[in-house]
């Protein structure tokens, strides 16, 4: 198998940064050569994109996990993701609001759980900022009252 042949199957199991497909051939031990053959190959045919990449990895970790968009930023570096790409895809997430949503759900979870205060201190500390947590509890709220009517 060659390393552009191994890097295929890899995307097609995930989406991939291009610093994660180098990685994961160079501990398969392919040659440098045949490593950058394939990566530049994998670019030039779409098959490698950081914005692809950003946008799925921030839509995961929001519907699984809900982080706020400081530690997604984060998250990504350390994937090495290209940094014009993750702030695109974090600014346009969070201009649709796409955290809002996942971030209620979690709020109320934790609220169930451990209480208000504690819920908000979660939260804070998941990278969401005071005014999402306010607004989500807001909304909460708002739920919480049209259900009881």
């Amino acid at each position: 198998m060659t390393a552009y042949d191994k890097a295929v199957s890899l995307l097609a199991v995930r989406e991939h940064t291009e610093k994660e497909i180098r990685e994961k051939l160079r501990t398969r031990s392919f040659p440098s050569s045949e490593i950058e053959e394939a990566v530049s190959r994998l670019k030039r045919e779409g098959y490698i994109s950081e914005e692809r990449f950003a946008e799925v990895f921030i839509r995961s970790r929001l519907r699984k996990l809900p982080e706020g968009k400081a530690l997604l930023a984060m998250r990504l570096r350390e994937r090495g993701c290209a940094e014009d790409a993750a702030r695109k895809a974090l600014s346009e997430a969070w201009e649709r609001e796409d955290y809002m949503e996942p971030l209620i759900s979690y709020m109320d979870e934790l609220t169930r759980k451990k209480g208000e205060e504690k819920a908000y201190a979660a939260l804070m500390h998941k990278g969401f900022s005071p005014t999402e947590v306010r607004r989500a509890r807001a909304i909460l709220s708002e739920r919480a009252v049209d259900e009881l009517e």
